[in-house]
């Protein structure tokens, strides 16, 4: 595994994304075998949650991963929904998923999303969190640039850990503007749904002969290059979901080996960077 250093904090580039675990009974186990799985053997201690996911079927979920390992060598993201954050209920909603978790404070706890807050309020109850023991960062999920003054234009808005977004291959707007952004202001980018945000999107990657032939020349499969695409740098966190074991290994062989000369330049001639601003997709 390699990692981020941010703000005293070594996070794995790659950890679990948990949305849409435990919506199939006859799934969970092998939901909560693959996550066990990858943390003794890939080190991904990282795990993304949200009260949202399931109504809290994935938190409680995760508790049973939770339990197997050091919670202390763990780091367990958390997000609060944006109604109930319009709502005032911070404690109660952090509460209540660490509760499902099993865990008594959250390493980080995110706005899933803005509908037109009243960020000043938001960054103030965040800090109460902190303050109390229930988390030790927050940060903010789907801002973008605009957001992301605003936020810092608030008292304490500068204490802002991370952003979540979207961001793959071939959903490549924040690196126009908003990593540029985030790394001027000491914020973390973590991206979420690095393999395509759906099936469809994912298997028009995969099955692109120029991909496949760049993960061939590679070692290593057309997912495994996806998130070596999305890491490259090491400055961009990442969180996969997969409920398979065989699906995880092949994820992540060799996916933190840099990229053999020309292999950029042919992906960016196949799903090319940003030339001007574009608004952020969200799902």
């Amino acid at each position: 595994m390699k990692y981020l250093m941010h703000k005293g904090y070594n996070i794995p580039l790659i950890g679990f994304g948990t949305w849409n675990i435990g919506d199939y009974k006859n799934k969970e186990k092998d939901e909560i075998n693959t996550m066990v799985y990858g943390i003794k053997n890939h080190d991904m201690t990282l795990i993304d949650t949200a009260e949202m996911y399931g109504d809290g079927r994935s938190e409680r979920l995760v508790s049973s991963v939770i339990k197997e390992f050091d919670r202390d060598k763990l780091f367990i993201v958390g997000k609060i929904l944006p109604t109930n954050a319009k709502d005032g209920l911070y404690i109660e909603s952090c509460k209540r998923s660490l509760e499902n978790l099993g865990i008594k404070y959250f390493d980080l706890y995110l706005l899933h999303w803005n509908i037109g807050l009243d960020l000043n309020d938001m960054v103030k109850n965040m800090e109460k969190l902190k303050s109390v023991g229930l988390i030790k960062e927050w940060g903010v999920s789907n801002f973008d640039v605009s957001d992301m003054e605003e936020l810092f234009r608030c008292k304490d808005g500068d204490k802002c850990f991370l952003n979540q977004v979207l961001y793959n291959m071939c959903a490549r707007g924040i690196e126009y503007d908003l990593i540029p952004w985030c790394k001027a202001h000491n914020v973390a980018v973590m991206a979420y749904s690095p393999l395509c945000n759906s099936k469809a999107d994912r298997e028009c990657v995969t099955n692109n002969k120029a991909i496949k032939d760049i993960a061939l020349r590679n070692d290593r499969s057309e997912c495994s290059l996806m998130l070596s695409f999305v890491i490259r740098n090491s400055d961009v966190i990442t969180v996969v979901k997969t409920s398979s074991i065989t699906h995880l290994d092949s994820n992540i062989k060799n996916v933190f080996n840099p990229l053999n000369d020309g292999s950029l330049e042919e992906i960016n001639r196949i799903y090319p960077a940003p030339s001007k601003k574009v608004p952020l997709k969200t799902i």
